[in-house]
């Protein structure tokens, strides 16, 4: 099996990585600039690639499509799990150069990604597993709006491709995570511990999620065992929504 992995240099990511267990898969690995972190993984499968490269445009995404096309030969997963937030902002204040600049990272090169994969998945089939947050039906944060506005936007495109794709036996979901155990709440959100022991109070599990509980969900969504499981979406959050 071919599998891309978008942001697979992220907490999830790297524990998806571990706990794939078939040495066979063929696995292209990008990242943006942790490409340290993916060096270990060589060894453990038949063929393993790094891919770095920025994703925030659509000549980005067709040099990156190009590159893992011209070492893989054929693509039968996708998994996205790339995304960032460009400026921590009140939405009230937010410029619209960081407002554009969440919508090309978090949404608009992801789907000119998805474009080129659909097509040369027509042939055979495949998967696609977009990532976009379980509060983004829900309005987002107020200060990383337009990262929740863009993540919005992969709910639509998830049940377009599933809808587009069925008769090429093309399978597309969508995994919204809540809050998940990972940097991107301290690193890229700022967030304190104080913050984060609050935000556990706010799903019904009173925890937080771990990046391997969302890992082995993926992993099952990817397998033979959900190949009637298509324009779905998954929230992941502990029932913070209920």
């Amino acid at each position: 099996m071919n599998i891309l992995i978008l942001g697979a240099s992220s907490d999830i990511g790297i524990k998806l990585l571990e706990t794939l267990k078939d040495k066979d898969y063929k696995i292209g690995a990008h990242c943006y600039k942790n490409d340290i972190k993916l060096k270990k993984f060589k060894k453990k499968f038949h063929s393993f690639k790094i891919f770095k490269q920025n994703l925030s445009s659509q000549k980005d995404s067709l040099k990156l499509f190009r590159s893992y096309m011209k070492w893989s030969k054929k693509i039968d997963v996708l998994v996205h799990l790339s995304g960032n937030v460009s400026k921590i902002k009140n939405w009230e204040n937010l410029p619209e150069k960081n407002l554009m600049d969440d919508y090309k990272l978090n949404f608009s090169s992801i789907f000119f990604l998805v474009q080129k994969i659909f097509n040369s998945m027509k042939k055979k089939g495949g998967k696609i597993l977009l990532t976009s947050t379980s509060s983004a039906i829900h309005g987002g944060g107020e200060d990383s709006f337009g990262y929740g506005l863009a993540k919005l936007n992969l709910l639509y495109l998830s049940k377009a491709l599933a809808r587009f794709g069925g008769k090429y036996n093309i399978i597309s979901n969508c995994i919204n995570p809540g809050y998940i155990d990972t940097k991107f709440h301290t690193k890229v959100m700022k967030r304190s511990r104080k913050d984060l022991n609050i935000r556990k109070t706010k799903n019904k599990l009173g925890r937080a999620g771990s990046p391997k509980e969302v890992a082995e969900f993926i992993l099952f969504l990817i397998s033979r065992k959900t190949n009637y499981y298509t324009g779905q979406d998954f929230n992941i959050d502990g029932g913070d929504w209920i």
